[in-house]
């Protein structure tokens, strides 16, 4: 744990009765460290040395009241000296508890931070979105027709790299440094928020990773000990499911990163895998109703792609890899429908196959995702008809790739995308046309690149 944490978990000094006010005065070594440390010296150093030189000599020499007087004046000296390293002390007590109070979630009360511009920077573009940059600082923005973003800093986060989730007019993302949680009893990463209407931050509650459920009325946070909490959106008391043994949420034990994933909910339940470490790498992928004992076998995946269930449906559209890609150039996703497990494959139309990362549209009728060329440095965004499994491919950018991932966020109305992998483009789903992101100030666009990226989630109204 860093000292940043432990600062945290234990507070440099407690709020209670001080060692030198305890009942029967107590040890005063207490009161500010040892008595030599509070005088100075020994109590013989607090009248200059010994008794003997305290008075100039020995009590013969001395004589009895005039001693008597200088020794009353060291203890009144000493008295003072004591008193103002209590006063020092409870001082900074005192800004420590004010300093921690004052962290959200240690309190359980929002952090206060005005609406700082949220709703003027929402507002401009014709959609509005939420992304953490590389200087870790949470912005909000407004994404317009020609690929100019108008984005406004509102906080600066600790913010796992994981795509943020949006419910209601909330923003929630995990913090891994995480603080002490007392309904935990212990230490935990956790879940934060900011409030887009009144720029409020706080602590949603523990957790390692955040995601919606199917119906979007609980936010889903994954647990050590293979544990599942679900917090009502709208407010309420949390509930615990423990998985069955064996299986595991994506991004489990403070493993979350951008490939192994935040989880992800279905209609038919939460997608859970038989691997417990992150990355890529072969699992066996389920679906599992919290509470229940068992998991039905998606199959042999190396990493989900999005899952999407319709408003009041009963089913959820789970995209996915296969392990296998074998021979070269025969590389597949799968779809699976949770009511009737029945699949979809489509090949990919170049030789790389399927990078991870893409995303559905909002009505589910077309799945965004990237195929890469044979050398898998870069890829190219394609859009997949869900109905009939036929597939198109945009032909500009190649989109270069490192970690085999990209990410795409469908806009409103799902017309347009956002989409990219270390750059971001708007893309019309229709024409399959790109326009790069750019910051639509001057003064943005002179500081460098615009970071809109993996972690972006799109506001879907405002206000």
């Amino acid at each position: 744990m860093s000292a940043a944490r432990t600062a945290l978990a234990r507070p440099a000094c407690s709020v209670g009765v001080l060692p030198e006010l305890a009942p029967g005065g107590g040890p005063e070594q207490a009161a500010g460290g040892s008595e030599q440390a509070a005088s100075g010296g020994s109590e013989q150093a607090a009248g200059g040395g010994s008794d003997q030189a305290a008075s100039g000599g020995s009590e013969n020499a001395a004589g009895g009241a005039p001693e008597r007087a200088l020794f009353r004046e060291a203890r009144i000296r000493q008295r003072r000296r004591r008193l103002g390293g209590l006063a020092a002390f409870v001082i900074v007590c005192a800004a420590t508890v004010v300093a921690l109070v004052g962290l959200p979630g240690l309190s359980g009360r929002e952090r206060a931070g005005g609406d700082r511009g949220i709703a003027a920077a929402l507002a401009r573009g014709s959609a509005a979105a939420a992304w953490v940059d590389n200087a870790s600082r949470l912005r909000v923005g407004g994404v317009g027709t020609g690929g100019r973003v108008s984005s406004r800093a509102v906080a600066e986060v600790n913010a796992a790299p994981l795509p943020l989730v949006v419910a209601r007019d909330r923003v929630y993302w995990v913090n891994p440094a995480g603080t002490f949680v007392p309904s935990l009893g212990h230490w935990s990463q956790v879940v934060m928020y900011l409030d887009l209407r009144t720029g409020r931050t706080g602590i949603a509650g523990p957790g390692q990773t955040v995601f919606l459920s199917a119906d979007r009325r609980f936010l889903m946070t994954a647990l050590p000990l293979n544990t599942l909490a679900e917090i009502p959106v709208a407010g309420g008391p949390a509930r615990q499911f423990t998985l069955p043994a064996g299986w595991y949420l994506p991004g489990g034990y403070g493993l979350a990163d951008l490939v192994d994933g935040q989880g992800l909910a279905t209609a038919a339940g939460v997608l859970v895998q038989s691997r417990q470490g992150q990355g890529l790498g072969p699992r066996v992928l389920g679906l599992w109703r919290p509470g229940a004992h068992t998991v039905r076998v998606i199959g042999r995946s190396r990493g989900v792609v999005d899952a999407y269930t319709p408003p009041g449906g009963g089913y959820s559209l789970v995209a996915w890899l296969p392990v296998s890609c074998r021979p070269p150039g025969s590389c597949q996703i799968k779809i699976t429908n949770t009511a009737s497990m029945s699949v979809w494959t489509v090949r990919c139309p170049l030789r790389g196959g399927f990078a991870l990362g893409g995303a559905f549209s909002p009505s589910g009728d077309e799945l965004a995702v990237f195929a890469t060329t044979r050398s898998r440095t870069s890829a190219r965004l394609a859009l997949i008809d869900t109905a009939t499994g036929a597939l198109r491919l945009t032909s500009r950018p190649a989109l270069p790739i490192g970690m085999d991932i990209g990410w795409a966020r469908w806009l409103p109305g799902g017309g347009r995308l956002i989409a990219g992998t270390s750059t971001g483009y708007l893309f019309d789903s229709a024409t399959l046309e790109a326009t790069p992101l750019v910051a639509a100030a001057a003064s943005a666009r002179a500081a460098g690149s615009l970071d809109v990226n993996y972690t972006t989630a799109v506001v879907p109204r405002w206000p």
